[in-house]
């Protein structure tokens, strides 16, 4: 009898434990954008990231998710998180890059060989190193969120080799790396508004263009491409950015969970993200795209010129640093 009385009072003390927790919380309503389709992983993460803060916070503290760039772009959403006009949101490396120019470092083509490298680096390096730069321009990030490698689309241009992509016009984002390793391969590259770019495929504007396949597939990409060419040029990944000067305003308490459950919501980006790839390329091919898989050294011995200039603009010594950790990685299997 005494057992089961002991073991009663211990269900109903655990039951109601996180609810006495959660009455230390102030009423609080954050706001996160991002950029991604409603059908992405990003989005998926965001809201559990919003659905776990108000469970941890009895619904004291909730996060409104602006989704599919409804606030703005990446580069807006970057500009409003370090102006402090909004709380948080999901901004690729290349962005933040503006603001901390050793992030450039990060956009440098063929850096990592697979995912597991790249979550090593990321944990063991990356996080750490890029907060120590981005709290100079009052953000801080919380976790970083998988986008994927870089794959290259383009219409009736079949791509084994970096040769084939000579002269093709091709849509790149405003990133240091990007756009530097396509001018070394001697494409065309067009810097065209990703909210653009379907029209700009469909009217035959630009030829080519390079994303993620959870991308390409989202945002029916597919519908204006009928090649696809896993390059995988690039590891692309995304920082949960918070506002720096909001982020230090809230209780360790609270400072806490959003971290925790920002790993939460990065860890799911990455089961997302690594182990749903496999399964996009086959639907992307039942959609009518051919798929080859180009030799990878055509493209990595024609880019020196772009980690020169990568390098130039991230700083040597920063570069140094994180070919250091992607080295250690590498071997840290």
């Amino acid at each position: 009898m005494k057992s089961l009385l002991c073991a009663t009072l211990s269900a109903v003390f655990l039951a109601v434990a996180p609810q006495a927790d959660a009455a230390d919380f102030d009423n609080l309503t954050i706001r996160l954008a991002h950029t991604a389709a409603v059908s992405h992983a990003h989005h998926e993460a965001a809201q559990l990231f919003a659905k776990n803060v108000a469970e941890r916070t009895g619904n004291k503290v909730k996060v409104e998710v602006y989704p599919a760039g409804e606030l703005g772009d990446q580069p807006s959403l970057a500009e409003q998180v370090t102006l402090g006009a909004l709380d948080m949101a999901v901004v690729s490396l290349g962005n933040m890059a503006m603001y901390s120019k050793k992030l450039n470092a990060m956009t440098a083509p063929f850096l990592f060989e697979d995912y597991d490298h790249a979550h090593r680096v990321i944990d063991g390096f990356v996080m750490d190193w890029m907060n120590e730069g981005l709290a100079e321009h009052d953000s801080v990030g919380l976790s970083m969120f998988d986008y994927g490698f870089r794959q290259t689309t383009t219409q009736d241009i079949v791509v084994m080799k970096a040769e084939d992509l000579k002269g093709v016009k091709i849509r790149v984002p405003p990133s240091t790396g990007l756009l530097a390793a396509f001018d070394a391969i001697g494409a065309n590259t067009q810097r065209i508004a990703y909210s653009e770019l379907y029209t700009s495929l469909k009217q035959g504007v630009v030829a080519a263009e390079e994303n993620p396949v959870f991308t390409i597939l989202a945002d029916s990409l597919f519908e204006t491409q009928n090649q696809l060419a896993l390059t995988n040029h690039y590891f692309d990944c995304q920082i949960l950015l918070a506002n720096k000067m909001f982020f230090d305003g809230l209780s360790p308490e609270l400072q806490a969970i959003l971290k925790e459950e920002a790993v939460k919501a990065q860890n799911l980006t990455r089961e997302r993200i690594s182990h749903g790839e496999t399964a996009v390329i086959e639907e992307l091919k039942e959609k009518g795209m051919n798929v080859t898989v180009p030799d990878r050294e055509s493209f990595v011995r024609l880019m020196q010129p772009a980690y020169d200039k990568v390098g130039e603009l991230a700083g040597k010594e920063e570069m140094a640093k994180l070919l250091k950790a992607i080295d250690a990685a590498r071997t840290a299997k």
